[in-house]
């Protein structure tokens, strides 16, 4: 074939997990679960409910995962399931009303190859991004959380949490900009006090 397309390790994975084959499922839990987890403290805002949202999560997608149409991302399809199973787990389906109490858990599972200085650098740097995204709504961190962490594109943002793209779009800028304030605050408050 002249046109080879390479395929992607993902694909294989999900057909060895198709089949029941433990490589399969164990490179699909190693491949999503950081990020399941972060979707998932998002909404709960408890490790322990965190992780157990997460496990049945994965159950949930390997129970059905026959029925996967595979008309988005297998990651897309999973998030949304960990996104259905946290919200049941808060005990409420409107996210737009509350906030995260607790979100020292951004950037956990961010992988940090630097020593000395850069490490201290980067660990600040996650403080301050984390203290600032805890400023905005519920629903905005895991927009956030979504787009810049995850890499998820805008039109799969909308297919996980069922809005607009349009809102997506929106939500996006408006948490930019009080990200950008928030920065500018507590850096400019941390340098007073130096």
């Amino acid at each position: 074939m002249l046109f080879k397309k390479d395929r992607n390790p993902d694909d294989y994975y999900l057909d060895s997990a198709l089949r029941g084959e433990r490589a399969g499922l164990e490179y699909m839990v190693n491949a999503y679960r950081d990020m399941a987890y972060t979707i998932a403290i998002r909404i709960v805002s408890n490790a322990e409910d965190a992780e157990e949202v997460v496990q049945d999560s994965f159950l949930k997608a390997f129970k059905y995962l026959d029925q996967f149409k595979r008309a988005s991302k297998f990651s897309t399809w999973l998030y949304r399931i960990v996104y259905n199973t946290a919200l049941t787990k808060r005990g409420s389906k409107n996210p737009l009303t509350q906030r995260w109490e607790d979100d020292d858990e951004y950037g956990e599972f961010v992988s940090d190859e630097n020593d000395g200085l850069n490490s201290l650098a980067e660990a600040d740097r996650k403080k301050y991004i984390t203290l600032a995204i805890s400023k905005l709504k519920q629903q905005d961190q895991l927009i956030i959380t979504l787009h810049y962490i995850a890499g998820k594109s805008i039109s799969e943002i909308t297919e996980i949490m069922k809005m607009k793209s349009s809102a997506i779009k929106m939500r996006l800028l408006r948490s930019r900009e009080k990200l950008e304030r928030e920065l500018a605050r507590l850096l400019n408050n941390e340098i007073n006090e130096l």
